[in-house]
């Protein structure tokens, strides 16, 4: 029975759990001395991401957790922040850990929906400082790997906002005007955001980052790499070290390289210093 502290991992769209820890392999050498990390399916079918055929192919049924391409059939708000619950919740009951849940990570479409729970848990104690969080835990972080903004409205605090998209509805997420965006609950639970440079989501990934976080509570990892994982030991371990920092977890291992300064950029520590070097 594992008492290690606990991180939910959601996969991207046209994906799985099982694919998701494959992708993710580099990083579990790494963090599973220090934390238990459960990798959840969507709540929706989906076909495979075409960029992983060439390499997937053989693995499936794929998900997705939200409406990602115009065939997939539209579902009211409400419908589908309650599958989206209730896989979090099924793949949290599941598991055999016995560690307090603390973060999550996401990638793509998982790294949008990780945003947006942790932005839903922060309009929620806003409300009442005793209300459940989503899927029923007070999230401590999250680690967002090319999240495209804008945030899943996934509650009726939400819903008729201009500033989110609904999981059951195809989002037009180039046509949002976010320069004239004037959002007030920017996210102050930390994060980790990991930009690939060379991904054509880029700029949308930049504009969660600009427009949806108060910048005392973030760090900023950029890669040269496309819309995927992180793979090169460099990457691994500054993407590693960031997890470790947001997370406040003294890392037991001695990194596997030197990573110089430089292929860092980070914002102002926060006045609670959570990020210090």
């Amino acid at each position: 029975m594992s008492h290690k502290p606990r991180i939910l991992c959601l996969h991207g769209g046209g994906v799985s759990a099982e694919i998701f820890r494959l992708q993710f392999r580099y990083f579990l050498t790494r963090l599973e001395p220090h934390f238990r990390l459960v990798f959840v399916d969507g709540p929706f079918s989906s076909e495979m991401h075409e960029d992983l055929r060439p390499f997937y192919s053989e693995m499936g049924p794929c998900h997705r957790w939200s409406r990602w391409l115009p065939h997939h059939p539209p579902l009211d708000n409400e419908s589908a922040i309650a599958e989206i619950e209730d896989s979090l919740t099924n793949a949290m009951d599941a598991d055999q850990g016995t560690g307090k849940w603390v973060g999550l990570i996401g990638f793509s479409q998982g790294a949008k929906l990780a945003f947006s729970v942790l932005l839903e848990n922060q309009l929620r104690h806003q409300e009442n400082p005793w209300a459940p969080g989503f899927a029923g835990v007070k999230w401590e972080f999250g680690v967002i790997m090319a999240g495209r903004a804008p945030p899943y409205s996934l509650s009726h605090r939400t819903a008729r906002s201009k500033n989110y998209v609904r999981p059951g509805e195809l989002a037009q997420e180039h046509e949002y005007d976010y320069a004239a965006c004037e959002f007030s609950d920017k996210l102050r639970i930390p994060t980790l955001h990991v930009h690939g440079m060379r991904d054509p989501g880029l700029k949308l990934h930049q504009h969660l980052l600009r427009y949806f976080c108060d910048p005392a509570n973030t760090r900023t990892i950029e890669w040269d790499g496309g819309h995927r994982i992180p793979f090169r030991p460099a990457d691994v371990e500054l993407v590693t070290d960031g997890i470790f920092k947001i997370a406040k977890v003294q890392r037991l291992d001695a990194p596997y390289n030197k990573i110089p300064s430089e292929h860092h950029r980070g914002f102002p520590a926060s006045p609670l210093a959570l990020y210090a070097d």
